[in-house]
């Protein structure tokens, strides 16, 4: 039987499966399309930070994988994909412990109200498919757990030492929900890269980026303080010093853009309009803050114009850099 199931094998999934099968851990991979004939045809090959050629069970499905009583399920699709990836799992995930290694705060709460068992957690650690069947692990590591919405028992600290002792790093949070509520201030500025074609690396060393992520991150912050709603950035430093460093004038001299492209920095939401996927996953970053501002009289104008653009550009198939800082600027002026 399976230790562990990763449904929603993409760039994450696949970096955290090679991981797990590299200390003994048996995991089997539920895709689609290419990525899942490629990994059933030719194995799985991860390169950069992790390093595995390998095969594993792969397939569409999860009835057609060895589950026992003792698996532990690993979400790792996009927000969009849950609730159909779990309306196909039928009755198979019951009573198994979820985790829910996604970005935004909703997938727990949508696997918790089917009466499964969530379990959440904070993704810090880079991944993307490069071609069907091959990931690149491009940074980082960093896979905080938590029971949800707090708490943590057995099932946190297996999976905690199982991935400690991969080389990655799995701090348990007692309060994983407010952990995941700090990842989200980050993913907010997603549609800004994606919409602006900016890298992560640009993104730090340039002011004009700089400033506007640090107003869009102040919008969102300025929202979750009036909903009494706590966010753990999991630094040393407060949101509120990271957004005033984020304002420091000129350009950071320290911050070097990579000449080699493979090198550079793109969060997942300048992924999905580089390869014209047709969605985003900003609904449940910019969105999010968005309906919690209008629920509380409030307004979100930056997130509000980030969230509908990148879906606009994401359904015409519009490629990275349709937008500029000043283009956003204006729209969120109107608003």
């Amino acid at each position: 039987m399976l230790d562990y199931v990763v449904h929603g094998a993409g760039g994450i999934g696949c970096v955290v499966a090679a991981r797990l099968d590299a200390i003994g851990r048996s995991v089997g991979l539920i895709a689609r399309g290419a990525h899942l004939a490629a990994l059933q045809a030719n194995g799985l090959r991860v390169i950069g930070d992790t390093q595995a050629e390998i095969r594993l069970p792969a397939t569409d499905s999860p009835t057609d994988l060895d589950l026992g009583p003792d698996t532990i399920v690993l979400l790792t699709m996009k927000s969009n994909d849950t609730a159909a990836a779990l309306d196909a799992a039928g009755s198979a995930y019951d009573g198994l412990p979820i985790v829910c290694i996604q970005n935004g705060v909703a997938n727990e709460d949508l696997v918790a109200a089917r009466g499964l068992r969530a379990y959440g957690c904070r993704v810090v650690l880079g991944g993307r498919i490069l071609e069907p069947g091959v990931v690149a692990h491009t940074g980082s590591g960093v896979l905080t757990l938590g029971c949800w919405p707090e708490g943590i028992d057995d099932v946190c600290r297996r999976f905690s030492a199982d991935i400690e002792a991969s080389g990655l790093e799995a701090p348990l949070n007692e309060n994983v929900r407010a952990a995941k509520w700090g990842k989200l201030l980050a993913n907010v500025n997603n549609a800004y890269l994606a919409l602006t074609n900016t890298s992560l690396q640009a993104s730090r060393k340039y002011e004009q980026h700089r400033r506007f992520l640090a107003d869009v991150q102040e919008e969102a912050v300025t929202v979750l303080k009036a909903a009494g709603i706590t966010a753990d950035v999991g630094r040393k430093s407060t949101i509120e010093q990271q957004i005033a460093k984020l304002r420091q004038p000129g350009d950071w001299d320290h911050v070097e853009i990579p000449t080699d492209p493979d090198k550079l920095g793109w969060p997942s939401t300048w992924q999905d309009l580089h390869f014209q996927r047709g969605q985003v996953e900003v609904e449940f970053f910019n969105g999010e803050v968005v309906r919690l501002a209008e629920r509380l009289g409030l307004k979100a104008p930056l997130n509000e114009v980030l969230w509908h653009r990148c879906e606009e550009a994401a359904a015409a198939r519009v490629l990275p850099g349709s937008e500029t800082t000043e283009s956003l600027r204006a729209a969120a002026a109107q608003r």
